[in-house]
């Protein structure tokens, strides 16, 4: 046993880690291109713990080095950031590479942008790795850290960091650390508890106890760490398995609300195209009436991000097309009071609830809004609500009347680009209960699902076009983190996508239903209860704030007792 431990310890040395201390950056740049491996859809999580385990065991020796004491300190310091940031670069460059597909869809005019967007994207997000790292820098010099001390210090700042890189600058939270667990629906659910920001820090904090334990060469005073390290996802996957099966079911109060989802896949090239508006509108009510044919019970249609090519509240027709589309709910309150029959009366006409884009016209000129929109199944628009959190280059361009004026322009081509609606809006009409519409990438802020408990809404409703991104791995990336938002709030999440992939989760995050990406489908089901507010959504990142604290009170206590 002692002769296989040794020739493991000494086949990592030789091969691993001497080669990474000899080019820690480049050491660094590889493991962040392995990294996104773990992350859906590839679901690899040993990836994770390799990949950050060396950069963090390449961090803490630059860091803790007699010469990052001496008179090389601030040398040592540089090397830290760029091993941060070389680390950084290379999980965003390939772990959002699916970014490059957007540029494709009119190579005509975006080419020339795909290198920029490909590297500088992946650039810019790095520089949070980079100070974190010469932070650790700065406080292992000062406090002369050494082991376990410097490890749990460095999971921390890179926790914090994260936490900076989903909120600075509009904020990107995307491909944070816990996706390596959030991928297993068995890991996740402590996001309930302390949110997509604390799981991230338990991911970090375990790899780093595992990487300061075999830095030691797994000598029994470290030993412990490992275990710790492995003891941590190992809790949470017992607190989930709980969480899944050790409750008892959430009965309805009263009938379920019966939904139907339209996915009818429409290439987003072709999307706009005035010769192929009309193809594209019949397809989508077709879709709908099959729907229907086998759900007609349903409550509630629910279709894509901006699902119509037209301006469907300005008299284009939509309104009329949408009541004779659903013939057998003409004059239903009529038909339910003169029925004498034994039969029960008809049921009545479902809502629509569809993406869209609309104006407004002011003295200051037009604003285009990327809204949700609740119809009447008699063609009456009841509701509306305006996305809030805007994509940067591609809904908008930040300093647009400059960017504008010097000729360039965002991905969809709107001039001035689409104006921001008010956050956290929630839709309801009569028969329905509160809904909250998430469009497009706001699903991947936390912040934006978290509501009053008297506005808590029964439902989210997630409407987006993943039609950008074709058929690479970034709709998946996407359907994970937006999956996390049923999990943080306790609330059941519905997702229609144009091009896929279009799913429901309940309050735990379990799949309900799904439709495949690229394929055009209809899928209906009752929309599951949701549970009361969780820790998550009583608290929001207090949980997460509370545990970086300990964790930094248990750094100094180490470090005080060692010193």
């Amino acid at each position: 046993m002692s002769a296989a431990r040794d020739f493991r310890s000494g086949f990592w040395r030789r091969y691993v880690l001497t080669p990474s201390l000899r080019h820690p950056a480049w050491a660094a740049l590889l493991a962040g291109l392995a990294l996104p491996l773990a992350y859906p859809p590839f679901y690899l999580l040993p990836v994770f713990y390799l990949a950050t385990g060396l950069v963090f065991y390449l961090a803490v020796f630059l860091a803790t080095s007699s010469v990052a004491f001496g008179a090389g300190g601030r040398k040592e310091l540089w090397r830290l950031a760029l091993l941060g940031w070389c680390f950084g670069f290379g999980q965003f460059a390939s772990g959002m590479a699916w970014i490059g597909e957007a540029f494709l869809v009119e190579a005509e005019l975006f080419l020339w942008a795909l290198p920029f967007a490909l590297t500088g994207l992946p650039a810019g997000l790095a520089m949070f790795h980079a100070l974190t790292f010469a932070a650790f820098g700065l406080a292992a010099r000062h406090f002369r850290l050494q082991g376990l001390a410097a490890f749990c210090l460095l999971a921390v700042l890179v926790g914090l960091g994260e936490y900076a890189r989903g909120h600075v600058l509009t904020g990107l939270p995307w491909n944070l650390p816990l996706m390596g667990w959030a991928g297993w629906l068995y890991l996740a659910q402590p996001v309930a508890l302390i949110g997509i920001y604390g799981l991230s820090l338990l991911a970090l904090l375990s790899a780093a106890l595992l990487a300061s334990g075999l830095a030691s060469g797994l000598a029994s005073a470290q030993r412990g760490q490992c275990l710790t390290g492995l003891a941590l996802p190992l809790a949470a996957f017992l607190h989930s398995s709980l969480a899944l099966h050790g409750a008892p079911p959430i009965a309805a109060s009263e009938p379920a609300l019966k939904i139907t989802v339209v996915q009818p896949n429409l290439a987003q090239r072709e999307k706009w195209a005035p010769a192929l508006r009309e193809r594209h509108i019949e397809k989508t009510f077709k879709m709908t009436a099959l729907g229907l044919k086998f759900a007609p019970d349903t409550d509630l249609i629910i279709w894509p991000e901006t699902a119509i090519p037209a301006l469907i509240d300005e008299g284009s027709g939509f309104a009329e097309r949408l009541a004779a589309a659903l013939p057998r709910f003409k004059d239903v309150h009529e038909e339910a009071e003169n029925n004498t029959s034994p039969h029960p009366p008809p049921h009545p006409a479902p809502y629509l609830l569809t993406g869209a884009i609309r104006r407004e016209t002011g003295p200051e000129g037009t604003a285009y809004f990327n809204s949700a929109m609740l119809w009447s199944g008699e063609g009456m628009l009841l509701a509306r609500s305006d996305k809030h959190h805007l994509v940067p280059f591609g809904e908008y361009l930040p300093a647009q009347n400059f960017l504008e004026a010097i000729g360039l322009q965002q991905l969809t081509r709107l001039r001035g680009g689409y104006s921001a609606g008010p956050a956290r809006a929630v839709l309801t009409a009569a028969r329905l209960p509160r809904l909250a519409p998430l469009i497009c990438y706001e699903a991947v802020f936390p912040h934006l699902a978290q509501h009053d408990n008297e506005a808590r809404p029964a439902a989210f409703i997630n409407l987006t076009n993943d039609g950008w991104f074709g058929t690479s791995f970034g709709p998946y990336q996407h359907l994970a983190q937006a999956r996390l938002r049923a999990i943080e709030q306790g609330i059941p999440l519905i997702r229609a996508a144009n091009t896929g992939m279009s799913a429901a989760f309940d309050a735990r995050g379990r799949q309900l239903e799904r439709l495949a990406l690229a394929e055009e489908g209809v899928f209906s089901l009752p929309l599951p209860p949701a549970h009361a507010p969780t820790f998550y959504a009583r608290h929001g990142d207090r949980g997460f704030g509370a545990l970086a604290f300990l964790l930094l009170i248990f750094v100094w206590a180490n470090h005080r007792r060692h010193v």
